[in-house]
């Protein structure tokens, strides 16, 4: 059983692959932008592995479930790689 913790920032972060953006072109400002993003998802999420591709992280997970879970900092982690998804699809 894992459960969530929120705000855990300052932590040292893994590297991340950066990930597809559906669609878009592959410049240099795109690819910066994407890599910005990751990067301040892998700070404030260090201990998460997200994998390359955003909407198929949001696509194939599954809550944890069980006693001592936290569905509200579960919420919460969603959220933010959900507005980290949208960010790039937005390009802002």
């Amino acid at each position: 059983m894992r459960a969530r913790k929120a705000g855990l920032r300052g932590l040292r972060t893994r590297g991340r692959t950066i990930g597809a953006v559906g669609g878009r072109g592959s410049d240099a400002a795109t690819d910066g932008f994407v890599a910005r993003v990751y990067a301040e998802l892998a700070e404030e999420l260090p201990e998460e592995d997200l994998g390359e591709d955003l909407g198929d992280f949001l696509e194939r997970y599954e809550p944890a479930g069980g006693p001592g879970t936290d569905a509200e900092a579960d919420e919460e982690f969603l959220e933010t790689v959900r507005e980290a998804h949208h960010r790039i699809a937005r390009g802002y």
